[in-house]
């Protein structure tokens, strides 16, 4: 074999390898579809209250959290209570876009832009429209992806 045709196989060999190396699975799973939808589903929660029935709005919360956050929650329920009441808040999720920023098969990160309506006595009764914006970060509990740490932006 001449110099020429044993460094151009050479060439062709190490081009192969990089590219079976490039297109290889990596060995972490990216979190699944369940991870950002739980992350979703909680947002959507959280922007969504009725001062009227807040017991409903807190018992959903506890069901779709853990951890640090649900513990947080539980100790500040009846200050979120008291204020959502004096101001006779409602509000209401109009929509809502997630996307998974990290994780796998275990813990995920979650982006949560949530566009919601309020009515309150400081807007007068009329409703005025925002946006609310937070990182979640979900773990995977027995199969249920559920939140446990809030960020809000």
């Amino acid at each position: 074999m001449s110099r020429s045709t044993f460094f151009a196989t050479l060439m062709i060999s190490a081009a192969t390898c990089a590219a079976a190396l490039a297109t290889a699975p990596t060995a972490v799973a990216a979190p699944p579809e369940e991870a950002r939808l739980a992350g979703c589903e909680f947002g959507t929660a959280a922007a969504t209250y009725d001062y009227a029935r807040f017991d409903d709005h807190a018992r959903r919360m506890l069901e779709l959290s853990t951890g640090d956050f649900r513990a947080e929650f539980q100790n500040f329920r009846t200050n979120i209570q008291t204020s959502a009441e004096a101001a006779h808040a409602h509000a209401e999720a109009n929509s809502a876009d997630c996307r998974i920023v990290s994780g796998d098969d275990n813990r995920a990160e979650v982006t949560v832009d949530v566009v919601r309506t309020v009515t309150s006595d400081e807007t007068e009764g009329l409703p005025e429209t925002g946006r609310v914006s937070m990182t979640v970060t979900v773990d995977n509990v027995d199969g249920r992806w559920l939140v446990s740490k809030v960020q809000s932006h």
